[in-house]
């Protein structure tokens, strides 16, 4: 549930809008992520949202019987790291900012290792109009293997990317953008320069965005 559902639904059912101060002495969040939560409209987790309603003695569902995080799985969300689709993004802080509640039915039809995924975001126009810059990204970092046109995170000489990988026999991959009129392809050819820094991260399983 979002933050600022969650401060409304609060407001109608105590009559006041509780400060964040007020919101991490209950749950037990920190002021810094508290603040991010609220900045990117993050969600609370199902144990949060359980604290706010015994401290509160409310039920911030409408239908009492009815906990809409049963059949989900809270990822990590890591707000502070985008995944560039222009070029390239340094990865300065990995910690964990939030969670995003996610469908255990579409894990399972996306093919998702839950443990293994994380939530990042995106920046740049190079994957557009397939992906924005904002969107949230749900990488797999268990999916590693490459499978031409899919789409990945990419860490190269210490940048971050989201781009189109294809495998081209016998040691090279071709890097491609789908905003190809401003952004060309590149390879990594593991044969002329082996040692170089580039690792990938996981497949970008997911990709969705507020609409605006």
């Amino acid at each position: 549930m979002q933050y600022n559902a969650v401060l409304d639904r609060l407001q109608n059912l105590i009559n006041y809008t509780p400060s964040q101060a007020e919101l991490c002495q209950i749950t037990g969040i920190k002021q810094s992520t508290m603040s991010n939560r609220a900045s990117r409209n993050s969600d609370f987790n199902s144990n949060e949202i359980v604290m706010l309603n015994n401290y509160y003695n409310i039920n911030l569902f409408s239908n009492s019987k009815e906990n809409i995080f049963e059949d989900c799985t809270d990822l990590p969300i890591k707000g502070n790291v985008s995944a560039s689709m222009g070029y390239g993004m340094t990865i300065y802080d990995e910690t964990q900012t939030g969670t995003y509640a996610i469908s255990n039915k579409l894990a399972k039809d996306l093919g998702a290792n839950l443990p293994q995924c994380d939530i990042i975001f995106a920046k740049g126009d190079s994957m557009e109009p397939t992906i924005t810059g904002g969107d949230s990204l749900l990488v797999d970092k268990s999916k590693t293997e490459v499978y031409d046109g899919r789409i990945y995170c990419i860490r190269y000489e210490g940048e971050l990317y989201a781009k189109r990988l294809q495998k081209i026999p016998p040691k090279k991959i071709k890097v491609v953008s789908d905003n190809q009129n401003k952004y060309d392809s590149w390879y990594v050819d593991f044969e002329q320069t082996p040692d170089f820094d580039f690792e990938i991260v996981g497949e970008v399983l997911w990709w969705g965005r507020v609409a605006r």
